[in-house]
C-alpha cells in the first residue's frame, strides 16, 4: 500500500510541476500596463488581444495583435493606413532563451521581430503562476507612457 501511495503522490508532485512550468503554448487573455499598485493604465493592443507564447526547446516565440478591427477612414490610402496600424498593433519576437523557473525570470536574445532594431537585443522577462494562469511581462516600471513608468503584464492560459 505504501509503495501505491508513494507513486501517486510523485505523479501528483511531477503534474503540479509539469503545471508550474513555462515550457508549452500559451493562449494569451489579456494584456494590460499596470502602475505598482496593480492599476490597469491602459490596454497595448485594445480589449481583444490575440496572441500567444510558445516555450520549446530553449526557444521562446511571441505573437500579440489587436484583436479590434482598426477602422480605415475612405478619404487615405488604404495600404497607408494598414501600415500604420500593423505597426501599432502588432508585437512578434523570437529567440534562444534561458529560464530560471525558480526565479520566474527569462532571458533571451532577439533572432527574429517584427522590428529590425529588435534583432540582436538582450531581453530579461518575469513571470509567475496565478490560478493556473501564467502571468508574463518586463521588469517592474520598464514601459514609459509619458513621465510615467509602467510594467507590462500578459496573462495567458496553457494550450494543450
Amino acid at each position: 500500500m505504501r509503495t501505491f501511495a508513494a507513486a501517486s503522490l510523485l505523479i501528483a508532485l511531477a503534474s503540479a510541476s509539469a503545471a508550474e512550468s513555462l515550457e508549452g503554448r500559451w493562449k494569451l487573455v489579456a494584456a494590460e500596463d499596470v502602475r505598482d499598485n496593480g492599476e490597469v493604465v491602459r490596454r497595448p493592443w485594445g480589449e481583444h488581444p490575440v496572441g500567444s507564447i510558445v516555450v520549446r526547446g530553449g526557444w521562446l516565440y511571441l505573437q500579440i495583435m489587436s484583436g479590434d478591427v482598426p477602422a480605415i477612414a475612405a478619404d487615405k490610402p488604404a495600404g497607408d493606413q494598414m501600415k500604420a496600424a500593423l505597426l501599432s498593433s502588432y508585437i512578434a519576437y523570437a529567440g534562444p532563451v534561458t529560464i530560471d523557473e525558480t526565479a520566474g525570470g527569462v532571458a533571451f536574445k532577439v533572432e527574429a521581430a517584427w522590428r529590425p532594431d529588435y534583432v540582436g537585443t538582450d531581453q530579461r522577462r518575469i513571470f509567475h503562476f496565478e490560478n493556473g494562469k501564467l502571468i508574463f511581462g518586463t521588469t517592474p516600471n520598464s514601459i514609459r507612457l509619458g513621465s510615467e513608468r509602467l510594467t507590462r503584464r500578459l496573462t495567458l492560459e496553457r494550450v494543450p
